[in-house]
């Protein structure tokens, strides 16, 4: 068959385009901040970077976000250039009183710009003595204890100095400090120090899952035990559980912190809880009882009145219906998250639901409308000066000029998310990028390039002890040694994925190497060891209820059946897969569908019936501009005319 729909996808995008060393110390901030409930905290960041500074705050606000928590930006005093150099404006003299009268009612972590700005404005002149701005952090530090008030500082080298100088009380009191970006002037572009891109993602997880279960052995051993901290605990162990793919143990950490925290009575914890046991399950393909914790979040967080977490809830499960292939659902409730996040001005959060927009038409085939709304999110990030996302960003637009055929333009957008990713130092997200470059080579049949660029992805997800994105990348390398026709390399490459995800105990990706598995075996005319492996996905999708990935499945059997020349059930299958595309609206997989049972057609002699099937398949092409398929779909008409005028003869 000409036009067979295969599953191969690189890994997901992480829009937290961070280098390493980034995420570790923004994990220990999100930690620190979610921990402190009942006492605040201070914390400084050293950085000089406006951008990198930019970028981190929106990572921030993603990861605070699951916790309940929102952030407040504030700026104490500004440099702005004057004819004789540098001047300082002050806008908040005593940060201290502000962040007394101005708490918010929601927990929040406030991001304080301008210390050092400020530290210079009222630094004694003769140079002597603390300056009062030092006084007034001295004296006032416990106010943050007292009124539970979280707050991380930007600073520079210099006032690290200061502070641990003039101002000691305040600089002792700190919870954390952590190094982001080399010195120099603001707006300068430092490149990531080796060691960054030497710290192991992989490691750190395990390192942090040791270090939590050692923690929660010893609170557990206590009396009486400390039940909050054990949830706190828990919750922890079963995110890192979740990146892991280790969703089982994910799923037991979780469900206990959610007895604990529904015991205690704190809501807005269970809220939490409910939302990460809703992602551990759509991890797993799990998609109902996905479904059935994010609108537990969505009871709770209604009647908390909080909108900013009930927008998370809504574009989470606008994602739940798109992984069904549900888009009209999906979309109805991403537009309901994305009313709230544009009433509430929250542009890094209206990005996201933006882009996931695109993604659904996308979906759809929508090119144009895709491309619309990815732009919107684009001109946001670019707005915002958040080079991590738009590194994500550029990608995404990327594959859709992929999905048109246009290649070229496809290139060149992922070569500008690469020079970014690059540029950042994040190892992960750019194992992603060369990973989809790879599959640009691959779709132009230039394989030597192709595997260039996979090879680079699978270097860095090993040196990460990255299994789950190794899994997609040894998958994705069995099919390229697949299509050089060199089958017993493409079978080992694939059972190296398979071996991951069946130990990791991945099942939707495990459904999707049985049926990539199972094309290795069909290329090589054993069809009835290709039909057992496809069988085997087909139990799997058939259990998570993944009606997209069985229209799929449905029109690989199909394929198998028409191989043994069994082509009434060829038909059976592939009008099974029909029909759940036509159901889910999935017009461009449906042109495939079409294609495929003109063939049939075609190949029972039944020409006019054939040529029915395939001009539906050709409209749908067209209107959904996929040059692959339209070439197929044209190629196979105009070898039916042939026939058809060889037959009239």
């Amino acid at each position: 068959m000409s036009a067979s729909s295969l599953e191969s996808s690189a890994p997901a995008a992480n829009p937290e385009a961070l280098s390493s060393r980034d995420r570790e110390a923004l994990a220990e901030i999100v930690a620190l901040v979610a921990n402190s409930r009942t006492q605040g905290c201070i914390y400084f960041g050293i950085c000089n970077n406006r951008l990198k500074i930019a970028a981190l705050e929106a990572a921030l606000a993603n990861d605070l976000r699951v916790h309940g928590i929102g952030i407040e930006r504030m700026t104490v005093a500004e440099r702005h250039e004057e004819p004789t150099g540098p001047a300082y404006r002050v806008l908040i003299a005593d940060p201290l009183t502000y962040f007394a009268t101005h708490t918010p009612a929601k927990a929040s972590l406030f991001l304080v710009h301008g210390l050092p700005e400020l530290i210079r404005v009222e630094t004694a002149s003769d140079g002597s003595g603390p300056a009062p701005v030092s006084q007034r952090l001295n004296y006032g530090r416990e106010l943050f204890r007292r009124e539970a008030i979280c707050a991380l500082f930007w600073i520079d080298p210099e006032t690290t100095r200061y502070l641990a100088e003039r101002a000691r009380d305040f600089w002792s009191f700190r919870s954390g400090t952590a190094q982001f970006d080399a010195a120099g002037e603001p707006g300068e572009r430092s490149e990531p120090q080796g060691e960054w891109q030497t710290v192991s993602p992989g490691s750190r997880w395990l390192g942090d899952l040791r270090e939590k279960l050692d923690q929660l052995a010893v609170y557990r051993s206590q009396s009486p035990p400390q039940e909050s901290a054990i949830a706190s605990l828990l919750v922890d162990i079963g995110r890192i559980r979740v990146e892991r793919h280790e969703f089982q143990g994910a799923f037991e950490a979780l469900h206990e912190a959610a007895e604990i925290f529904e015991r205690l009575g704190d809501q807005r914890q269970l809220s939490i809880v409910k939302k990460w046991l809703s992602r551990a399950y759509y991890g797993a393909g799990r998609l109902d009882r996905a479904e059935e914790y994010v609108r537990a979040a969505i009871a709770v967080d209604l009647e908390l009145g909080d909108e900013g977490e009930l927008a998370v809830d809504y574009n989470n499960l606008s994602e739940i219906y798109r992984a069904r292939g549900e888009l009209g659902e999906a979309e109805q409730w991403l537009r309901k998250a994305i009313a709230i996040a544009e009433r509430l001005g929250d542009g890094p959060n209206l990005a996201i639901d933006y882009n996931n927009l695109s993604l659904i038409y996308k979906s759809r085939g929508e090119l144009d409308e895709a491309e619309q709304w990815l732009r919107k999110a684009i001109a946001i990030a670019e707005r915002m000066g958040d080079e991590p996302a738009l590194a994500i960003r550029y990608n995404n637009l990327s594959q859709i000029y992929d999905a048109r055929g246009e290649l070229s333009e496809a290139e060149r957008w992922l070569r500008k998310a690469i020079a970014i990713g690059e540029r950042l130092g994040d190892e992960a997200t750019l194992a992603t990028f060369y990973n989809n470059m790879s599959l640009i080579y691959r779709a132009r049949g230039e394989l030597g390039e192709a595997e260039e660029w996979l090879r680079k992805a699978i270097a860095i997800a090993e040196r990460l002890g990255d299994e789950p994105a190794l899994a997609i990348d040894y998958n994705n390398l069995g099919q390229i040694y697949e299509a050089r026709g060199e089958l017993g390399e493409a079978e080992r490459w694939l059972r190296k994925a398979i071996s991951i995800a069946e130990r990791l105990g991945d099942e939707p990706n495990l459904a999707i190497d049985y049926n990539n598995l199972s094309q290795i075996y069909d290329a090589r005319g054993e069809l009835s060891e290709a039909e057992k492996w496809l069988r085997k996905a087909i139990g799997i999708d058939e259990r998570l209820g993944n009606e997209p990935a069985l229209a799929i499945d449905y029109n690989n059997l199909s394929q198998i059946y028409d191989a043994r020349g069994e082509l009434g059930e060829a038909e059976k299958w592939l009008r099974k897969a029909i029909g759940i595309d036509e159901r889910l609206g999935n017009e461009p997989a449906l042109a495939i569908r079409y294609n495929n049972l003109g063939e049939i057609y075609q190949g029972r002699g039944e020409l006019g019936e054939a040529e029915q099937w395939l001009r539906k398949a050709l409209a749908l092409a067209e209107a959904k501009g996929n040059a692959s398929t339209l070439a197929t779909v044209r190629a196979n008409l105009q070898n039916l005319v042939e026939q058809q005028a060889a037959r009239q003869e």
